[in-house]
């Protein structure tokens, strides 16, 4: 246990987000076993304390943190891959210590691109990623898991045991009922991977854009592809990319009716395409550097990856964007630029296996989205209005579903519970009454005992 003092304490008590920085946790407590992970949650009923899980540290809201008792399951990331096309993995691995155990297998799980993110957070709130389209996202591969209850007993759950509960850890959110301790997972082989790479000119936004959305009608589920729009005083600038489960001559046609769909090349337009072990892919936030170095700085001695000062809100489309739409994403980057405001929309190509899950399946109830968009602003030398990505929720509301992704906590939606998990709400409130009625696990925007 680290306490306010303990010379490791400062660094324990480090969130992703800087913006947490304030918020001193009582006690911090790495648990490196389910015993460990059991005394914790009795001292803190004992106690009548706070207490939050956390594995990755990624919470936009802040969730991993608190100012009672955190309970660190970081030591617990053990990883075994098993010939029968599963693999078990600690409740505290991230991202990074996943990817490179299981690619050094020749196999890999659906999942996000942000190598120091918790596999536990990531899963819980659904987890989208460039695999998704042909495997599904994260929880969708979730075979079973180990948690232990507000009431310190350790259940295994799967589709048969505990069903209710493991209904639940599929995108009902980290955090809510109970202490994730380990997950097996369905793997899948890969080896290489293709990516596309085209720079757009901010004026082309609007034809790129529409290229784009209405590209997966003619896409097989092994291509996805993402808009990355940065914005701030330096200008606007917008990269597409794609990446094909296949060769690159097999996503080229594909690609080339992109270019074509959305005007073409462009005289300042650059575009790449290469076909890459999957690997070079996965790594890419920290290429060049060992496992060890890829994490962020502050956790470890050895960790090279910057924190950030960031607010994201989200926003799910079950629908084209008609043009209207297309122009109001436009002029509000305009309008950002013109107020100082530095920021990012990243737009998520949806489909494919994951709409192929019925929205009642699993607690993620997003299933029927074209597309997800995460919109961001950060500290900068200018403006930073944390109100912002909020405000394009409301801005781009008469054209999304009304759904927020759960793992993009924003503290400012007032009706986050339909926004978050729509349909599914009711029977999650059931579940967590059944599970955590005293409300031991009663994170900011967690669900509540119904």
């Amino acid at each position: 246990m680290l306490r306010p003092g303990d010379a490791a304490y400062a660094g324990a008590s480090l969130l992703a987000n800087m913006r947490f920085d304030s918020t001193r946790p009582a006690a911090i407590i790495k648990c490196n076993s389910v015993e460990d992970v059991k005394t914790g949650l009795a001292f803190v009923r004992n106690n009548k304390l706070a207490v939050t899980p956390r594995c990755g540290g990624h919470s936009w809201a802040g969730t991993s943190t608190t100012t009672g008792v955190v309970l660190n399951v970081t030591p617990m990331n053990a990883i075994q891959v098993n010939a029968n096309g599963t693999a078990r993995i600690g409740a505290g691995a991230r991202l990074a210590e996943v990817y490179d155990t299981l690619i050094a297998n020749g196999v890999c799980i659906p999942s996000g691109t942000c190598l120091t993110v918790g596999i536990a957070g990531i899963t819980m709130g659904g987890g989208i990623g460039i695999l998704d389209r042909q495997f599904g996202l994260t929880c969708d591969n979730l075979l079973a898991a180990e948690v232990v209850t507000a009431d310190g007993r350790l259940l295994s759950c799967d589709a048969t045991t505990e069903p209710e509960l493991f209904w639940a850890l599929r995108g009902g959110g980290g955090g809510n009922f109970g202490v994730a301790t380990s997950f097996t997972f369905k793997t899948h082989r890969i080896e290489d991977i293709t990516v596309a790479r085209a720079d757009f000119r901010f004026q082309d936004f609007a034809a790129m854009f529409d290229a784009w959305q209405r590209w997966p009608q003619s896409l097989p589920d092994n291509i996805w592809a993402q808009i990355y729009m940065q914005f701030g005083s330096g200008g606007a600038s917008c990269t597409v990319t794609a990446y094909c489960l296949g060769t690159s001559s097999f996503l080229q046609p594909y690609w080339n009716t992109f270019l074509a769909a959305s005007g073409g090349a462009s005289a300042d337009m650059s575009t790449a395409v290469s076909q890459l072990p999957y690997r070079d892919v996965a790594w890419s936030m920290c290429a060049g550097i060992p496992l060890n170095e890829c994490s962020l700085s502050g956790y470890s001695p050895e960790g090279r990856k910057t924190r950030y000062d960031e607010v994201l809100s989200s926003d799910f489309f079950n629908e084209l964007l008609p043009a209207a739409g297309i122009a109001a994403l436009n002029e509000s980057v305009k309008d950002a630029m013109a107020a100082g405001i530095s920021g990012s929309y990243i737009f998520d190509h949806m489909g494919g296996a994951i709409g192929r899950v019925a929205a009642d399946a699993t607690a993620f109830v997003h299933r029927k989205a074209l597309f997800s968009v995460e919109y961001a602003t950060w500290q900068s030398r200018t403006v930073y209005d944390t109100t912002f990505p909020n405000r394009m929720r409301g801005l781009m509301k008469a054209w999304s579903s009304g759904g927020a992704y759960v793992n993009y906590l924003d503290p400012l939606l007032k009706d986050w519970q339909a926004a978050y998990y729509g349909a599914n709400l009711t029977r999650l409130s059931h579940i967590k009454k059944q599970y955590d009625p005293g409300r031991i696990f009663s994170m900011f925007q967690g669900v509540e005992p119904g």
